[in-house]
């Protein structure tokens, strides 16, 4: 995962959208949208639900 997808998904992990993303990265909507479609293709998942399940049962391990 790139250094920016990496920064991407710790956002949506806390719970943030596109639109914010868009606006705390300063890059436009759909850059963000492209960089959470490669995540979740990356990770194998296909939402931001499937993501927060994803980082809660890894935290859960620890």
């Amino acid at each position: 995962m790139s250094r920016r997808e990496t920064e991407v998904m710790f956002l949506l992990a806390k719970g943030h959208n596109a639109a914010y993303i868009q606006d705390k990265l300063c890059i436009s909507k759909s850059t963000a949208k492209t960089h959470i479609s490669h995540i979740y293709r990356k990770l194998d998942i296909h939402n931001q639900q499937a993501l927060l399940s994803m980082v809660e049962d890894a935290r859960d391990e620890l």
